[in-house]
């Protein structure tokens, strides 16, 4: 929703904005010194116009993307967490209810010990996806 600067920096829509309307006061007060206020006024307008239309443009990709994201965060989550994947298997018919619980017991164990020692089990890779 940002936009990139040349030093790599991103700005939020709200110092967009901000700046927008700095820009906007100089610009206004330049118009208003040198042609009058009337167009003054137009150029006022023209501001007020040209943020409304980018406000209603930036909620609707917002929005989009918010629509979208629920989806991958669930897919994600599904193809990483090795217990979903278990289940998963499990209510296929793929493990018998012995194979599922001896595997789940396995998967526990082997978190509590990773707890125990200090490792992140998030990015690890326990085999369930290679045994199907």
């Amino acid at each position: 929703m940002g936009s990139d600067s040349g030093d790599g920096r991103r700005y939020s829509a709200v110092e967009l904005f901000a700046l927008k309307f700095v820009l906007a006061d100089v610009v206004i007060i330049l118009v208003l010194l040198l042609a009058g206020p009337v167009y003054a006024v137009l150029v006022t307008a023209l501001f007020v116009l040209s943020t409304v239309l980018l406000w209603y443009l930036m909620g609707r990709e917002s929005s989009e993307r918010a629509s979208e994201a629920p989806a991958t965060e669930h897919e994600e989550t599904d193809s990483v967490d090795p217990v979903t994947t278990l289940q998963e298997r499990y209510a296929a018919g793929e493990l018998t209810e012995s194979e599922f619980e001896e595997r789940l017991e396995m998967l526990i164990e082997s978190n509590e010990r990773a707890d125990d020692a200090g490792i992140e089990t998030d990015d690890l890779d326990l085999g369930l996806e290679r045994s199907r």
